[in-house]
């Protein structure tokens, strides 16, 4: 064979391989290609599939709310009663007492049993949470004596300056609280809401724990039940006295460190005049004022809050001054010194604002705590603190100031000097406010600066 004819043959031969190299690259992207499209369309066809699926699920949910509220329409309009749904209208009903406990609680309280006591202590500590408030000895005192009163709307359960009778718990129903004001110009009177009065709220106690007269005048705003209890039935419940040689009381009274000294015996236990028993409810003001209180107050179970009334202050913040703005005589802001000399501003008057009050915790004082001594040593001191105790449920025993200045002899009241420790005085109460609303506004101020610095940064890093 001459070279000629093994050129050509080893052309085609290339040639061919270079063909089926092509052929082959040409099925395997085909082969990809189909592999693709197929795995694609399994996905897609699985989708719809579960589409489908749901449809059927919402579609047979829907068939059978259909069907039920279809059976429920037919069903009201097959009764001959009601002609459409009670649920749409109906008032929500508020939880009170039974019937069964109503129609006791207006019967005599001679008649009652010791079930219908029950009863009624069981029924009104559900529905009147306050009522829980008392201990259960007394629950079951009160169930005894309790009577309920019905008023109607705009009815005036008591009035102030009257004799206080009774002694009175709210079981349903709202009340306004009025208090007469004079005018200072006038001399006038009118009266002012000053208070509003839910369930659960009592009102009463105080007039009869201190034989006063009403303060207030009470009246209904709405259609109001209440439970009454009478102020013999009152000072036998919450201002307990016992005739026996030496009640619990005075017994008490003997293993005080205050009264060690004091001629116990010599108190007359019988007479509430000068020393009384009596139990005050959660958030009853028990003295406005410790100076010009008649009564020492011993704690004997539960706790009380010592309060004092601060005049309200303004943080005062060494600032940056801003520049002063001045105001024309038709109040418009001006800013040229010509618009100033022209027209005349002048700078615009700010209006006197009334201090306002804010009240503060001095202390909590618990059992075997005497309150009252304060003003007995240091009575003579000119700045002594004034303060205002607030019961949060304790009972306590009163005692005259009069009586016990009298019966104390001088060892006990020069122990006395030493070993109570006084109020400071209101000037330092006032700065000690007045820094602790510096420090607060200063905190506040600080983290708004810090959080405005933060934000600029912020934004200058998202410019760039």
């Amino acid at each position: 064979m001459s070279s000629r004819d093994a050129t050509p043959s080893l052309y085609q031969t290339a040639t061919q391989l270079s063909i089926y190299q092509q052929a082959s690259v040409s099925v395997r992207s085909k082969r990809g290609l189909s592999f693709n499209r197929d795995y694609y369309y399994k996905k897609l066809c699985k989708f719809f599939r579960l589409v489908r699926h749901a449809v059927r699920v919402w579609l047979i949910v829907r068939k059978y709310a259909i069907e039920s509220s279809r059976n429920s329409r037919e069903q009201l309009y097959n009764s001959t009663e009601i002609l459409f749904d009670l649920s749409k209208f109906r008032r929500p009903v508020e939880e009170t007492i039974g019937r069964d406990i109503r129609t006791i609680l207006k019967s005599d309280p001679e008649t009652r049993t010791e079930d219908d006591i029950r009863m009624i202590a069981v029924g009104l500590g559900q529905t009147v949470s306050s009522f829980t408030e008392f201990p259960l000895q007394r629950q079951y005192a009160l169930a005894r004596v309790a009577i309920l009163e019905e008023f109607e709307r705009g009815r005036v359960i008591l009035r102030e300056g009257h004799v206080a009778e009774k002694f009175y718990l709210i079981v349903d129903g709202i009340t306004d609280v009025y208090k007469l004001r004079e005018n200072p110009q006038t001399h006038t009177f009118s009266s002012r809401l000053v208070a509003v009065l839910k369930k659960g709220s009592s009102f009463g106690e105080v007039a009869l724990i201190n034989a006063h007269r009403r303060t207030a005048t009470v009246c209904c705003q709405t259609d109001v039940s209440m439970i009454s209890i009478e102020r013999e039935d009152f000072i036998k419940i919450f201002m307990a006295k016992d005739a026996a040689s030496e009640p619990d009381f005075i017994t008490f009274l003997r293993q005080l460190p205050e009264f060690r000294g004091f001629p116990i015996d010599k108190i007359p236990h019988d007479n509430p005049r000068i020393c009384q028993v009596v139990y005050y409810r959660m958030g009853t003001l028990m003295s406005r004022d410790s100076n010009e209180d008649e009564w020492i107050y011993i704690i004997r179970t539960g706790c009380c809050r010592v309060i004092k009334a601060l005049t309200q202050v303004t943080p005062k913040l060494v600032t940056r001054k801003k520049p002063k703005v001045m105001y024309d005589n038709f109040n418009t802001q001006r800013a040229s010194q010509y618009s100033i000399e022209a027209l005349g501003t002048v700078a615009k008057p700010k209006s006197p604002v009334k201090p306002a009050k804010c009240y503060t915790e001095i202390e909590q004082i618990r059992e075997k705590s005497v309150f009252g001594l304060v003003s007995i040593v240091f009575g003579q001191l000119k700045n002594a603190l004034s303060v205002t105790l607030i019961s949060d449920g304790a009972e306590c025993i009163r005692i005259r100031k009069n009586f016990f200045m009298k019966m104390t002899p001088q060892s006990l009241f020069d122990r006395l000097r030493r070993e109570v420790r006084p109020y400071i005085t209101d000037e330092d109460l006032q700065k000690k406010l007045q820094s602790e609303v510096d420090w607060t506004a200063y905190k506040h101020l600080l983290v708004k600066r810090i959080y405005e610095r933060n934000a600029r940064n912020r934004l200058i890093t998202f410019n760039y």
